[in-house]
């Protein structure tokens, strides 16, 4: 876990060294999945959100000893490589609250699982912000704000091009999570914003009734709420903005029906006045019908505590 207070300067951060050391070694492989002329992208991305995270990313890069626009174009990764990404997301009402679990499915998986941290950001030494992300991942893929919501983001590819003049996907999510007031003003600006990229966002709130998943394109949007009691679902297609895609052989959609479908029947017979161990999320989270060969990372957020834990498979940390 890596703590940050807001009040302290990020190059006096108490970051590990084999953390800036596994997330420097990230970012030379996202980096060399970027054709070199998208660097101007790092520009306008700038340009795009005020300069709101300049700061930040060049303190990071600093640290790194890297160039701040490969790390802007690191928190574009999203919007970039869209067709690599995929992510598995469930929504779970209990007895203590809704649960947001999920697997998070991205390329280089040993990498990203290798340079994995939970990030808290703190404010006058109380939780702000959390995130499953790594040191320099500026933006948020699944975050957890201490006003009580939960965000994660799962890849779609959408029939509608991309807004170039939209909101970069991870570095909205970052701003959802710092700036919401509540559960509902989270929704408004998931739903509201305009975006560079197409995503599905699940939002989960402290209230079993707060689960819903945003089905985003660029700048519309379908809102998708569970029927009483059941789980919400998430994986990579959309189900009431667009119709459903069979894949047309891309990776995204290799195994996403396979993945809604294994999920559907484990919480078939869900009560909501159950309650749900971790390990119980986790055994369902690696299930040969659930896990990918990229899932980097297995996060689960409990909003009413203010709890989120982050696991990477064992299995990408004994890889050579």
């Amino acid at each position: 876990m890596l703590e940050m207070d807001e009040a302290r300067p990020l190059a006096d951060a108490p970051f590990p060294p084999e953390a800036i050391d596994s997330a420097r070694r990230l970012l030379g492989a996202i980096a060399a999945s970027i054709p070199p002329k998208a660097r101007m992208l790092a520009y306008l991305a700038r340009v795009r959100t005020w300069n709101r995270f300049h700061s930040e990313m060049s303190a990071m890069a600093d640290r790194a000893g890297v160039d701040w626009r490969d790390l802007m174009l690191a928190n574009l990764s999203y919007d970039l490589l869209l067709a690599s990404l995929g992510c598995s997301t469930i929504a779970l009402p209990t007895a203590d609250g809704p649960v947001l679990a999920r697997n998070m499915d991205w390329f280089p998986e040993v990498l990203l699982a290798r340079a994995s941290y939970l990030v808290r950001v703190c404010r006058n030494s109380e939780l702000h912000f959390a995130s499953a992300g790594w040191p320099g991942g500026v933006g948020v893929v699944t975050g957890l704000s201490a006003r009580g919501f939960a965000v994660a983001l799962n890849a779609v590819l959408c029939p509608e091009s991309i807004c170039k003049t939209g909101y970069p996907v991870l570095l909205h999510l970052r701003c959802v999570v710092e700036d919401a007031r509540d559960f509902d003003h989270a929704l408004a600006m998931l739903r509201d914003q305009r975006l560079t990229a197409a995503g599905l966002f699940t939002l989960v709130g402290s209230d079993n009734l707060q689960r819903v998943v945003i089905e985003r394109s660029s700048t519309r949007h379908a809102l998708r709420w569970p029927k009483d009691g059941e789980a919400l679902l998430a994986t990579n297609d959309y189900r009431s903005l667009f119709p459903p895609k069979e894949g047309n052989g891309l990776e995204i959609y290799r195994t996403t029906c396979h993945r809604y479908a294994a999920l559907k029947r484990m919480f078939a017979r869900w009560s909501p006045e159950r309650t749900i161990a971790d390990t119980q999320l986790l055994y369902a989270l690696s299930d040969p019908e659930v896990i990918q060969e990229i899932t980097a990372q297995h996060v689960l957020i409990r909003p009413r505590r203010k709890e989120m834990r982050l696991f990477v498979p064992r299995r990408l940390l004994t890889t050579d």
